[in-house]
C-alpha cells in the first residue's frame, strides 16, 4: 500500500514481528527491534512525505508531543547497519523509499547508498532491526503498513511536527518543484540545460535549512562544523564539483529574485557545469532557504 502523509501504521514484516521501539524510550539511539505485536505506541510509526518521494518516519511515542526538529525517528547507525532512534535531522540515512514487493507487502529502502543498496530487515524477535543488502526473496526485507485505529487513516494528515513545513506561494507544485522552476526558467534564459531534482541534494539542503532556523544563523558552516560538501557526502551525493546558496525568507519568487540580484548566487543558478538540483525549507527565525548543486 501507499502511505498517507501524516499518517500512523504499524509495520508488520512478513515473518510475523513488527517494528517496535525498545522498553518505549524515546532517548536518542534506543534500539528498534523486531517484536510481538502488542499495540503500543512504540509499535506505531507515521510517515512524514517529503519533496524526493522519499518518507521520514516519526515513532509514535513522539507524535503530537514534540516541537520542529524534536521528534524522534527511525534511523540507522552507519558503523554497524543497525536500526535506532535519533531526533530527526534530514540526512539520508532517516530517509526511507518503499518499493512494491507484492501480495499488500513493501520494502524499505534506504536513501543512504554509499554502501549499496541496503533495505530494513527484521532479523528476529528482540533483536535489532538490521539495513542490509537487497535479498528480495527474504520476507525479513517485507512490509507490510497497517493502519492504527483512530489514528485519522484515510483522511487528511494532522500538523506535521518535524521539518519539512513548505510555505505556500501561489502556483502549482511544492514549494521545491516551483523553486526548481524558477531555477530552469533562468537558465533556459541563456540558453542552459535544466536541472534535474536530486533526493541526495534535497536532503544535504534541508539539513542546512533545519540547521539555520533552529540556530538561527545563515551561513554555510553548519553548527556542526560541515560545510556543504560535507553534507552532500554524508546525503550520498556523489560529485565532483557543487555549491550552495542559502537565505532568509519564506516566499519562493522574493527568494529567487534575491538570489538572482547577487553575482554569487545567480553564478551557482548559472553554472554550466551543473546538472543535479535540491532546495529545502523550513520555518523558525523568520524562514530559511538552501539551494544544492552537483554536477
Amino acid at each position: 500500500m501507499s502511505p498517507q502523509n501524516g499518517q500512523m501504521y504499524v509495520l508488520r514484516s512478513a515473518t510475523g514481528v513488527v517494528a517496535d521501539v525498545d522498553h518505549s524510550n524515546t532517548a536518542p539511539g534506543t534500539k528498534i527491534q523486531g517484536w510481538s505485536p502488542n499495540g503500543s505506541k512504540a509499535q506505531s510509526w507515521v510517515f512524514w512525505a517529503k519533496d524526493n518521494g522519499s518518507w521520514l518516519l516519526e515513532t509514535g511515542l513522539t507524535h503530537g508531543t514534540h516541537g520542529p526538529g524534536q521528534a524522534m525517528v527511525l534511523d540507522y547507525d552507519f558503523t554497524n547497519f543497525r536500526a535506532h532512534l535519533v531526533k530527526e535531522h534530514g540526512q539520508a540515512n532517516q530517509l526511507w523509499r518503499l518499493e512494491d514487493a507484492g501480495d499488500g507487502y513493501v520494502r524499505l529502502k534506504s536513501l543512504r547508498t554509499e554502501g549499496g543498496d541496503a533495505y530494513l530487515t527484521a532479523d528476529g524477535g528482540g533483536s535489532f532491526l538490521g539495513v542490509w543488502r537487497s535479498a528480495p526473496g527474504n520476507d525479513a526485507q517485507r512490509w507490510r503498513l497497517e493502519g492504527v485505529a483512530g489514528s485519522g487513516q484515510g483522511g487528511q494528515g494532522g500538523q506535521q511536527p518535524q521539518p519539512q513545513p513548505q510555505p505556500q506561494p501561489g502556483g502549482g507544485g511544492s514549494a521545491v518543484e516551483q523553486m526548481l522552476n524558477l531555477v530552469n526558467q533562468e537558465r533556459a534564459k541563456v540558453g542552459l540545460p535544466g536541472l534535474v531534482l536530486d533526493g541526495g541534494l534535497c536532503a544535504a539542503a534541508q539539513r542546512q535549512s533545519d540547521d539555520m532556523a533552529r540556530n538561527n544563523f545563515l551561513g554555510h558552516v553548519g553548527s556542526d562544523g560541515s560545510d556543504f560538501s560535507r553534507r552532500f557526502k554524508d546525503a550520498g551525493v556523489q560529485s565532483t564539483s557543487g555549491s550552495e546558496n542559502a537565505a532568509t525568507g519564506s516566499d519562493v519568487r522574493g527568494t529567487m529574485d534575491m538570489w538572482m540580484r547577487s553575482e554569487g548566487h545567480r553564478n551557482n543558478i548559472l553554472g554550466r557545469d551543473y546538472r543535479r538540483f535540491g532546495a529545502a525549507f523550513a520555518p523558525g527565525s523568520g524562514g530559511r532557504w538552501t539551494q544544492t548543486f552537483a554536477n
